[in-house]
């Protein structure tokens, strides 16, 4: 690639990717501290960015609607009129960038795992859903932010996830501190950040 490609962990299942010319934000604004889970402080600048907010499902600890509204983000969510997601991917294709909801259960809300293409790259983003199967039916993705209870079902199951990095990610302070987490992928590179940790995603 032509420059590094950078992500940071701003918390729950919330990341800043930056890409060339334009920033894709995971699960992120969401409401701070909901649930117990952890807080944050909006990022310099957030309100200005010019990017897009892949928004998993609307529990408050994933997306905060008033804090989005601030903002001048675009948005893809699973519950969002299907025209109006249509028209953010393709102005996201016009850029380069390839964005696929792939429709996933959690809950009783309409919920939405994301594979997305840029750069020649593949991240897949898991979200909440307790499915492990669509993400391990997907082969050839660079990085996959997986929860840790896809995790441990998938290290269970025996399978592995089809990638080069595994991130874990919608974990709280500490949580994993000093636990031993088999990475749940073959000859890959496993990371369990912390809050505000920066990761190069390809090396």
């Amino acid at each position: 690639m032509a420059q590094p490609t950078k992500a940071t962990f701003l918390g729950n299942c919330a990341f800043r990717i930056d890409l060339t010319d334009w920033t894709i934000y995971s699960d992120f604004p969401y409401e701070s501290g909901y649930s117990g889970y952890s807080s944050y402080a909006l990022p310099e600048g957030f309100n200005t960015a010019k990017g897009t907010a892949l928004i998993t499902h609307a529990h408050r600890d994933h997306f905060d609607h008033a804090l989005f509204s601030a903002s001048k983000l675009e948005l893809i969510a699973a519950d969002q009129p299907e025209a109006d997601r249509a028209a953010v991917l393709a102005k996201l294709e016009a850029r380069g960038i390839y964005v696929y909801p792939l429709p996933t259960p959690h809950a009783d809300l309409p919920h939405n795992s994301y594979l997305v293409a840029a750069n020649g790259r593949r991240l897949y983003f898991t979200g909440d859903t307790e499915d492990p199967k669509p993400l391990l039916d997907t082969q050839g993705i660079d990085v996959a932010f997986v929860t840790p209870w896809l995790i441990t079902a998938i290290n269970k199951s025996g399978r592995t996830i089809g990638a080069r990095t595994v991130i874990m990610y919608h974990h709280t302070k500490d949580e994993f501190a000093g636990v031993d987490v088999k990475a749940p992928c073959t000859n890959c590179r496993f990371i369990i950040p912390e809050q505000g940790e920066v990761i190069e995603l390809f090396r």
